[in-house]
C-alpha cells in the first residue's frame, strides 16, 4: 500500500483508494498531496478541499484505471 501512496505523491498521479471515510467504506480516485508515517493528505476531487486521513483508514490502493505504473 505504501508503494502506491509514494507513487502518487512522487509522480503526481491519481491512484484508486479504498478507505474508511466518515465511517463508510468508499472507493475513490485520489492524488496524494502529503504523506507521513501515520497520515496521508488526499485530493479526492478537484473542486473539494484536501482531506487528511489516518493510514489505518486506507484499506487498499491500486493504480487508477488506465495507469499501469510505467514511466512514460
Amino acid at each position: 500500500m505504501d508503494t502506491f501512496l509514494r507513487y502518487s505523491l512522487e509522480k503526481q498521479k491519481k491512484i484508486r483508494v479504498m478507505l474508511l471515510l466518515d465511517g463508510v467504506i468508499s472507493q475513490k480516485n485520489a492524488a496524494v498531496l502529503a504523506l507521513t508515517d501515520t497520515q496521508a493528505t488526499l485530493r479526492l476531487s478537484a473542486k473539494k478541499e484536501p482531506v487528511t486521513v489516518n493510514l489505518r483508514d486506507i484499506l487498499s490502493c491500486d493504480y487508477a484505471r488506465g495507469d499501469h505504473g510505467e514511466d512514460e
